[in-house]
């Protein structure tokens, strides 16, 4: 297997762990965190509006995630959550271009209760960054086709292109 097939892979695991641990972490503690999608956009964001993201955005998350970690059909994948990552990046630059930079972000949910895991949105809007820097690495060095649905371990062999 050559190194850049082994590294898009590493990038789809690590990106498909964030997923997971960010989606499973909101969708135990939804209560906590609907106060997220308020803050930013409190005239445009209905009630409605924000319990249905709170609802879904947990479960789409952990299925980018799951399905990044497996490898089936990563590429797709990855353009599928830049989308979700862009608009993280949108609403982290919106918080903080209203100063609420150094506020935590819950974007792990309850999981700050462990510690080193808060992060302000300042540092969130790093990490969405280079989340999207992993897309991009799984993009261009992910191996097989494009539209390739076969996951990462069931890979016989040298990839070729």
């Amino acid at each position: 297997m050559r190194i850049k097939h082994r590294v898009g892979i590493a990038a789809g695991i690590i990106l498909g762990l964030i997923f997971v641990v960010a989606g499973v972490s909101k969708w135990l503690h939804q209560p906590e965190a609907i106060r997220i999608f308020f803050i930013p956009f409190p005239y445009f964001v209905t009630q409605t509006l924000a319990k249905a993201l709170l609802y879904w955005l947990p479960r789409i998350e952990v299925v980018i995630g799951l399905l990044l970690i497996t490898g089936i059909g990563a590429r797709v994948v990855a353009i599928f959550s830049s989308a979700l990552i862009a608009g993280f990046i949108t609403h982290n630059s919106v918080l903080i271009s209203r100063g609420f930079w150094s506020e935590p972000c819950d974007c792990f949910g309850k999981l700050k209760v462990v510690p080193y895991t808060e992060i302000s949105v300042l540092g969130s809007l790093g990490l969405d960054i280079a989340m999207l820097g992993l897309v991009l690495i799984i993009l261009v060095w992910y191996g097989g086709n494009f539209f390739n649905i076969y996951p990462w371990f069931s890979v016989k062999g040298e990839i070729k292109k």
